[in-house]
């Protein structure tokens, strides 16, 4: 039997849930976007950072943690991946020393994403600083994932890293190393791409746990069927740490790759056009990280009139659309970025005008007691503005936002 809580309990929830947040402004809709995308940013940053990772999903007090630590956890990396983009923008935008702090901070993070394992080169989705499981480890994502770290003592992780955090990984530490970096960070940079990417080689370009078993989603592998948008993954991700780490052993892997099994006509089919079901935004922002990655850095002309060919693949679709999601607005700025065709259109530039970040939830939420019991509690919780603010940052970077908007 569900209980629930007498309108005193229910007056201390409430009054909890206001002190909980640090930042509590919100613009108004019709605020003019740098302001807009100024007070998400700081919501972002007082709310949503854990150690350096962002979160993309927090739940305040009672049931969540006076620290951004319980909500859903799985696509951290992409979240934080987002705002050390933005950063990396809007430090070489202006120049203010303090948004190549943020990048170094989220660095830390990142380093911490691969400590918290216990083996190099593996990745957790996020952490925690906490001796007992947390109430959201049972509810979201794979709850058998969550682990005690003996790395890290006093801390949880989540793992089954998948391709797409393979991508954002390797996509934001090679963004951050060629427009923040310093030497210092640049060594560091260079020995997480070593042991991440280089641990897919040597598996055979599968992604493996601690477990040494593939992940879920973690097949990058010749030898496995595999979908063509995780060869242009792979291919994209050889590219980055070939040209960081200057090691020869990624120059050959992606040549192996081309040569012997044909990974550069797979990325000519990476966008699944049908079905329609088929056709998801996620393997779109997958797809634009990848070609950011690979076309600026690719000298071979054969090679490159193929990704161009998979990048006209993917904007034969993204043309038509409607702009529902943030992320969306993304994809018409990096063709026009990658190819020099500007296809920023009037539709293009009213959506950009017009994004938005969250909303602060309130809802009711089943809590389990240490009794077994169950209670019904009011919380407030909050998604993420990340793919807003990075829209904003890239566009003011290729000159595509004005900023008196």
């Amino acid at each position: 039997m569900l209980l629930r809580p007498s309108a005193t309990a229910l007056l201390l929830v409430l009054s909890f849930v206001v002190q909980a947040q640090q930042v509590n402004d919100f613009p108004a809709p019709d605020d003019p976007l740098h302001k807009r995308v100024a007070m998400y940013d700081a919501l972002m940053r007082g709310n949503h950072i854990n150690e350096g990772v962002f979160m993309q999903h927090v739940i305040f007090p009672p049931v969540g943690t006076e620290t951004p630590m319980v909500g859903s956890q799985e696509d951290c990396i992409e979240v934080t991946g987002a705002m050390m983009a933005a950063y990396c923008y809007q430090y070489a935008v202006t120049k203010d020393p303090k948004y190549r702090q943020q990048c170094h901070e989220i660095l830390a993070g990142i380093e911490k994403l691969e400590k918290v394992t216990g083996v190099p080169g593996v990745f957790a989705r996020s952490f925690n600083k906490t001796d007992t499981p947390l109430r959201h480890e049972r509810e979201n994502f794979f709850p058998i994932e969550w682990h005690e770290s003996t790395s890290m003592p006093g801390y949880r992780w989540e793992g089954d890293l998948s391709s797409d955090k393979f991508v954002d990984i390797c996509y934001m530490l090679g963004l951050y190393y060629d427009m923040v970096a310093e030497e210092e960070h640049k060594a560091i940079v260079a020995g997480i791409l070593d042991r991440f990417v280089g641990r897919v080689v040597d598996k055979n370009f599968q992604l493996v746990d601690v477990d040494n078993k593939m992940t879920l989603w973690g097949n990058f592998s010749p030898d496995i069927p595999h979908q063509p948008l995780n060869a242009l993954e792979m291919l994209a991700a050889l590219k980055t740490t070939y040209r960081i780490t200057g090691k020869d052993r990624y120059r050959t892997a992606y040549h192996m790759l081309i040569d012997e099994h044909g990974y550069d006509d797979e990325v000519i089919m990476a966008k699944t056009i049908w079905p329609d079901m088929w056709n998801v935004i996620w393997d779109d922002k997958l797809a634009c990280k990848s070609y950011m990655q690979l076309i600026p850095y690719e000298t071979d002309a054969s090679l490159s009139n193929k990704y161009r060919m998979g990048l006209n693949r993917h904007q034969y679709v993204w043309a038509k659309s409607d702009y529902k999601h943030e992320g969306e607005i993304w994809f018409p700025m990096v063709y026009t970025v990658l190819t020099g065709e500007n296809v920023v259109t009037e539709k293009t530039i009213e959506a950009l005008k017009n994004m938005q970040g969250f909303q602060r939830n309130k809802r009711m939420f089943s809590v389990t007691k240490d009794d077994g019991s169950t209670v019904q509690m009011a919380s407030e919780e909050e998604g993420h503005a990340a793919l807003m603010i990075r829209n904003y940052w890239f566009g003011r970077y290729y000159g595509m936002i004005d900023p008196s908007w």
